[in-house]
């Protein structure tokens, strides 16, 4: 055989494809040895720092401001800078109304009206599910008496106005306020102060239908509480110290945890409860050291039922439990997963998986900023104060998927997470 027909016979034989693939898999096996893969284009986020709120690209830590808001005043982003509707992001800072928008030099800020004889008072805020409306609260010049605003800032309406309304009371809305302010089952729920002019020792609980009018009222004792919400099946609850909620219609109990637990917290749409419990190991023998056999378990149960299924859905030693950053799970805004720290680690629980897994190893720091969710729900955003001796602020960016992004933010002026905006 020739040169020529040698070449012939390999280029034209089975021994191409195999030089073919010899390559190939080469080529991969240097690729998986010599690349580690780091996070890819990750977004912004809306961050507050330098007495102003900021659009940050997470990747160049490039800020765009947005506006200036002291440390001592209230920021609320809409649903829309949380990926939780397609509408605007909009930001209050106080009584001003801020238009985020990634790229723009400056955002465009207006003014949330107050009308004459009016005065804007530090009120709890809140968004509609739509993201479309805002709840805040004004008082009158004169004889001080608050009143409700329920505001569009797209048409700049206000379209709700009631009297008398605890300013401290964040007002919540159902879950069918997503479809609009005027859908069948949207109500809000707010706190109304007693009428003096009537000699009212109590306040009320009060419920609003903006679609039929219709008002519901539940008389509340005087003691303190602190967040109101909705069930699913659309009763009003309220929170009492330590988190506890209760049903304004009776006042029992929204949920039932064993004697000797502590709650957690409830999800947002008052479907779950997360509590801990202490347990003991049932396979943990007499001659086993007694501090091994003993658990704090971390417990999920269906909020409505009164003898649920509790599921443990985490456990750790009883007496390893000074390494955590805190015990609040943050649940997703779409509230099917949450995250907790426990142990000095991001631990992730997929109510539909059943499955709870260690997204990050190795915090032992102070908390700065509570956990944001990215809108996909794939990752999490963070800071906390493990500054490498350099800040007190170090931004941590967790996927599962991906290597960890971690940076160092110096300044003395504070820093905090807001958001995780959607692309």
């Amino acid at each position: 055989m020739n040169a020529l027909s040698m070449v012939n016979t390999i280029t034209t034989s089975p021994w191409r494809n195999f030089l073919f693939w010899t390559g190939a898999i080469l080529l991969i096996v240097l690729a998986t040895v010599f690349y580690q893969p780091a996070a890819a284009k990750t977004g912004s986020l809306l961050v507050w720092t330098r007495d102003r709120v900021y659009v940050m690209d997470i990747d160049t830590l490039n800020l765009e401001r947005v506006g200036p808001a002291t440390a001592q005043e209230s920021i609320t982003p809409s649903p829309g800078c949380l990926g939780q509707t397609t509408g605007p992001c909009w930001v209050v800072v106080s009584e001003r109304l801020y238009t985020v928008a990634a790229g723009a030099s400056d955002s465009a800020q207006a003014r949330l009206p107050i009308g004459d004889g009016y005065r804007w008072i530090d009120s709890a805020v809140s968004w509609s599910p739509d993201g479309l409306h805002l709840a805040y609260t004004v008082a009158d010049r004169q004889s001080n008496q608050t009143e409700l605003r329920v505001y569009n800032p797209a048409t700049q309406e206000v379209k709700i106005k009631a009297a008398n309304v605890d300013p401290t009371m964040a007002v919540a809305w159902t879950g069918a306020c997503a479809e609009g302010l005027n859908a069948a089952g949207c109500k809000l729920g707010y706190k109304q102060k007693p009428n003096q002019a009537e000699n009212e020792i109590f306040p009320w609980l009060i419920g609003f239908e903006p679609a039929t009018g219709a008002v519901e009222k539940w008389p509340l004792s005087t003691e303190e509480i602190f967040e109101l919400r909705w069930s699913p099946d659309d009763v009003l609850l309220y929170s009492q110290p330590k988190r506890f909620f209760r049903s304004s219609v009776d006042h029992a109990p929204a949920y039932h945890i064993p004697p000797g637990s502590q709650l957690a917290n409830m999800s947002p749409d008052a479907r779950y409860t997360l509590y801990y419990q202490p347990f003991r190991l049932k396979d943990c023998q007499p001659e086993n050291d007694q501090d091994d056999c003993l658990h704090l378990g971390v417990w999920l149960i269906p909020a409505q039922e009164l003898d649920p299924d509790k599921e443990l859905i985490y456990s750790a030693k009883l007496g390893e439990q000074d390494q955590g950053l805190n015990f609040i799970p943050i649940w997703s805004p779409k509230d099917d997963a949450f995250v907790f720290f426990q142990e000095g680690q991001l631990i992730y629980y997929d109510l539909a998986e059943g499955e709870a897994t260690i997204w990050y190893r190795s915090i032992n720091g102070k908390l700065r900023s509570i956990p944001v969710f990215s809108p996909n729900e794939e990752a999490v955003a963070f800071v906390d104060d493990e500054g490498r001796g350099f800040s007190e602020y170090r931004l941590v960016i967790v996927n599962p998927k991906l290597q960890p992004v971690e940076h160092i933010i110096e300044t003395d002026s504070g820093f905090k997470v807001l958001a995780w905006l959607p692309n």
